[in-house]
């Protein structure tokens, strides 16, 4: 079986990148996608500088300031994105195609044009659940050959029709302040493995929590726990002992 360790949110802010890299340097991290419109230039320096590693585009339409002139409707009174406005009985359901496209697709070509080579494509907040951001990421990964993620059995069949690389199985169960341990990852994999998955993603968000703002996410001192985890030499050792083979995204 080979496993993709991806670590979501590069660049949200500065210390869960160095966490991420820092899972990269020191753990099974092999991949991260990252947040277009948040991260900053020296962030993508450094993600550049390593080698063994792929990016891809963290799709985001819930954090931020959008990278066009994105429909205010969808905006805060601060131009950013909203959660709870895009989520909002009358938000997602209804976003327009050519303006998520749009947004996309400046997004990827912001990481492109900053020279950051890229192998995949996701959706922070699972994004693309939502019709329009689902055909605009579909769009974007035949376009620029990028392999995808999928959040659901339909969607992977979905991936597999269309003729888009994907995982066989996403693990989004390492993930919660319950699920945060070397043994319940290493029973995730198995069950993966007793599905007779080929290749499967680990999705992971590992980050410093230390100068983290309080508030500034509701998932904190969890990615302090998880760095731990994809750094810890029984981790490295128990896949070892398998034979999973660590790998990122340009290898699918």
């Amino acid at each position: 079986m080979r496993v993709i360790f991806n670590a979501d949110d590069y660049g949200l802010h500065s210390q869960v990148s160095r966490g991420i890299l820092m899972a990269m340097r020191e753990g099974v991290v092999r991949a991260t996608t990252v947040m277009a419109n948040l991260v900053s230039a020296s962030g993508l320096a450094e993600l550049k500088e390593l080698s063994g590693v792929s990016a891809g585009l963290h799709a985001n339409l819930t954090k931020g300031r959008p990278l066009t002139q994105f429909p205010c409707r969808w905006l805060d009174n601060e131009g950013n994105f909203s959660a709870k406005l895009i989520f909002s009985p009358d938000g997602g359901a209804t976003l327009p195609y050519e303006a998520v496209r749009g947004e996309f697709q400046a997004q990827l070509y912001h990481l492109l044009d900053a020279g950051l080579k890229l192998s995949h494509i996701d959706g922070h907040h699972h994004i693309q659940g939502f019709a329009a951001a689902l055909a605009a990421v579909e769009e974007l990964a035949e376009k620029h050959k990028l392999a995808v993620r999928p959040t659901s059995a339909w969607m992977a069949a979905r991936f597999a029709r269309l003729g888009l690389r994907r995982p066989d199985v996403l693990i989004t169960g390492f993930f919660g302040k319950n699920n945060l341990s070397s043994g319940r990852l290493m029973e995730l994999l198995c069950e993966a493995a007793s599905a007779r998955a080929e290749t499967v993603e680990v999705m992971c968000h590992p980050g410093l929590v230390e100068s983290l703002p309080e508030g500034f996410s509701s998932y904190r001192e969890e990615r302090g726990e998880e760095l731990e985890v994809l750094c810890s030499p029984e981790l490295a050792a128990w896949l070892q002992e398998k034979g999973v083979a660590v790998i990122n995204y340009a290898q699918i």
